[in-house]
């Protein structure tokens, strides 16, 4: 029902972790990664759902201070998710994960030196090799994956974020090696730490650039405020260090950012009670999403086919 819910497998891992049924919609609204700005954006504040999701501690008291949506504090749903699957770093893991700072839609990065970027991750000492590079989806949509190949690194992508599938796929690649890194560091910073592959920055950090985003603010990106800067500030502070070294820093940075110290159990209850609210708000729509859902997942996919190549012909 709305996509902040479901975006990178995030309405799946919530569903799972409150017993509903596939088919159940989430007239929730809440972070779709590591969110840093201590104040919601326009499509947040403005989103119909009364309750709004979010790991970051600071986040929350920020948030709840300024808005009247019910803030709800809550564990990352994919570090839910990925404890309750018992996800580790795998014991043949080798080599090193290389992120690629990506664009979105209507961002994208510029005049940045990337021969020397991967220049600089050519001469890692040996026990870091062999280099696997991984892209976002909007950026093997934008074809920049064919202009990355004369780097020579082999390229792997979690795949369609909308998929609920994908969250698996991003454990199944992160585990597989020993090390990773960007020279941004972005949610997947978050995520490797925490399951135990070691993350560290390297190469200067690019500077991206809103050329036709509307919810956000045109030209060079920047933190939006004090507690966003903060969280810059200390990300670079703590991963910076080569090679990387585990530290009490990081470890409770982890646990504020991802909400690792909740009550998981009290938490589910708590957002229980608020979807029992919010599904008689959206009675009508809930109805209808249910309906679709279940009329998507038993028809035939051939009968799909020909029905969407149908409304293509007819424009």
């Amino acid at each position: 029902m709305y996509w902040p819910a479901e975006l990178y497998s995030f309405g799946r891992c919530y569903r799972e972790w409150l017993n509903l049924p596939f088919w159940a919609p989430l007239p929730i609204y809440g972070d779709h990664g590591i969110s840093i700005s201590g104040c919601l954006a326009k499509h947040e504040a403005e989103a119909k759902p009364k309750v709004f999701l979010t790991w970051d501690k600071k986040r929350a008291d920020l948030l709840q201070a300024s808005t009247t949506k019910k803030v709800l504090h809550i564990q990352h749903p994919w570090v839910t998710f990925r404890k309750e699957k018992k996800l580790t770093r795998k014991p043949n893991a080798k080599g090193t994960l290389v992120f690629y700072a990506h664009s979105n839609d209507g961002i994208e990065i510029k005049n940045y030196d990337w021969e020397k970027y991967f220049d600089e991750l050519g001469k890692l000492p040996k026990e870091y090799h062999p280099l696997v590079l991984c892209m976002h989806r909007h950026d093997i949509k934008k074809g920049y994956h064919q202009r990355i190949r004369k780097f020579g690194l082999p390229i792997v992508s979690a795949g369609e974020s909308t998929s609920p599938y994908f969250v698996e796929r991003f454990y199944d690649i992160a585990t597989s090696f020993r090390f990773a890194t960007s020279n941004y560091g972005g949610s997947e910073l978050f995520y490797c730490e925490e399951v135990g592959v070691p993350y560290f920055l390297m190469g200067d950090p690019p500077e991206k650039y809103n050329l036709e985003h509307d919810q956000l603010p045109k030209g060079l990106m920047v933190p939006r405020d004090d507690h966003a800067k903060f969280l810059e500030e200390t990300k670079r502070d703590l991963f910076t260090q080569f090679p990387p070294e585990s530290s009490a820093e990081k470890a409770q940075f982890l646990v504020n950012t991802l909400g690792l110290n909740i009550d998981n159990e009290q938490a589910g209850l708590r957002l229980k009670k608020r979807l029992a609210v919010e599904y008689c708000r959206h009675f009508p729509a809930v109805l209808l999403n249910i309906l679709i859902t279940l009329i998507r997942a038993y028809t035939p996919l051939k009968v799909i086919h020909i029905v969407r190549k149908y409304l293509r012909n007819e424009g």
